[in-house]
């Protein structure tokens, strides 16, 4: 029998809270949270670090201070910046690693006077004045390790650390709930220059660590992921039921020049079940683009379920989408295979015709038998990756496992020349699947 905590299914989830409810009353009252302290506001008026140790407005506060002063209060304190001289970048090059960050908290570099959140809907035009520039930290020193739940980090740009950027969860903790928004890693304030940390950018740890987002489906949300080295991955997630939504993922901040991590756009190791990179909707779309090796790739075969839906992913080094890391999936007869995302069979299409002002696809799918699979297609320049996305249909499998010959008219033409691809994720699964074949537009 699934122990009740692990099984997803309303009944299950009921259950859990039924034995979390008796887990806290069984041995009288003490066990019960206690209520907390009011927040703080805690605020960064200098660079410096690691300063004298004591966090107030006449002595001064460093951001070591801050976190250490936060970790401290009992209560979810905002963290905020107020940095005399003028609304310029200031930059804060720490010493030695930066403390763990162990209570809720919210980072804002918003605060600082000159800062501006992004309002385009492509590319960004944030302004970012805080910079943690981690050239001083040490060779194998990461930005910030967050290790609990319900913070947030917005704001901020952070480069140039001897590991990776930002850490949520880790040994011996479980951080869910918390953001990664608005921030600049692994590139200058500028947003057009490499300033990689020397791992990733964005790690989301562990089995348990869930509930996290990377991104936002909103502008002001959307993080710019570019330009890390030697782990090289822009966003690896090792935790389950987490979303990526809305980043640029190898680009400068325009979107749409060159400025790739050195590895994959985004990596789901394992086991890592659940999680989400993009949505339905054009807001949460990630743009996954330029890095040196696959635009996404999941690893190990309890990473199933693994939902990668409305996104712009294109001139990769490697695949679009890689399921596993062995190159191109060859389907299989009824999609019996396991593996990561149980390696859910691609769709294939057959023709891309252009007549009567539309264009009309045609393709079909085999995968397990008699389930409901949502077919997303994409328009590329050339190649099998997916730029720019055209719409999707939903497609029902027999007891074959056959769809047989499916149809779809994109609301725009496109153009001659162009490739057409497309992937598949069966529905209430989530799997989904490498991107098909690549399929030519011709005239009629």
């Amino acid at each position: 029998m699934m122990a009740p905590w692990k099984d997803r299914s309303v009944a299950g989830r009921v259950l859990a809270l039924g034995y979390l409810l008796a887990a806290l009353l069984i041995g009288g009252c003490f066990l019960l949270p206690t209520r907390p302290a009011l927040a703080d506001t805690i605020t960064v008026n200098n660079t410096a670090d690691p300063g004298d140790g004591d966090c107030n407005p006449n002595g001064g506060c460093t951001l070591r201070e801050a976190i250490n002063k936060a970790n401290g209060t009992g209560s979810k304190d905002a963290i905020r910046f107020d940095i005399a001289g003028g609304t310029g970048v200031k930059t804060i090059k720490p010493k030695s690693q930066l403390p763990q960050i162990t209570w809720p908290v919210t980072i804002d570099g918003y605060t600082q006077t000159g800062a501006s959140k992004n309002t385009l809907d492509q590319g960004t035009n944030a302004v970012l004045t805080i910079e943690l520039n981690g050239e001083d930290s040490g060779p194998t020193k990461l930005g910030l390790k967050i290790r609990a739940s319900n913070s947030s980090v917005t704001g901020l740009v952070i480069n140039r650390f001897g590991s990776n950027g930002i850490d949520v969860g880790g040994p011996g903790s479980l951080a869910e709930s918390t953001r990664v928004a608005g921030n600049f890693i692994g590139t200058d304030p500028s947003g057009t220059l490499d300033r990689g940390n020397e791992g990733r950018g964005v790690v989301i740890y562990g089995e348990g660590t869930s509930g996290n987002t990377v991104g936002g489906s909103r502008p002001a949300g959307r993080n710019l992921i570019s330009g890390n080295d030697a782990g090289g991955v822009g966003i690896f997630l090792l935790g389950e039921e987490n979303a990526v939504l809305g980043n640029l993922i190898g680009t400068e901040k325009n979107g749409t020049d060159a400025l790739g991590n050195s590895g994959e756009g985004v990596r789901i190791g394992g086991p890592a079940p659940d999680n989400l990179v993009g949505a339905t909707l054009s807001g949460g779309a990630n743009t996954i683009a330029f890095n040196g090796d696959d635009g996404v790739r999941i690893i190990d075969e309890g990473s199933t379920g693994n939902a990668i839906l409305r996104n712009s992913i294109f001139s990769n080094g490697g695949l679009g989408i890689n399921l596993d890391d062995d190159g191109a999936t060859a389907n299989d007869t009824d999609d019996g295979d396991t593996g990561p995302n149980n390696l859910q069979n691609k769709p294939n299409l057959t023709s891309a015709r252009n007549g009567g002002g539309k264009t009309t696809l045609k393709g079909s799918l085999n995968s397990v038998p008699n389930r409901t699979f949502n077919i997303r297609f994409f328009s590329n320049p050339s190649g099998n990756e997916g730029k720019k996305y055209l719409g999707a249909k939903n497609v029902i499998t027999d007891a074959n496992g056959d769809t047989g010959s499916f149809t779809f008219k994109p609301e725009n033409k496109v153009g001659t020349n162009q490739t057409i691809t497309a992937t598949a994720t069966r529905l209430l699964a989530g799997d989904t699947s490498e991107f098909s074949n690549a399929e030519a537009v011709v005239a009629n």
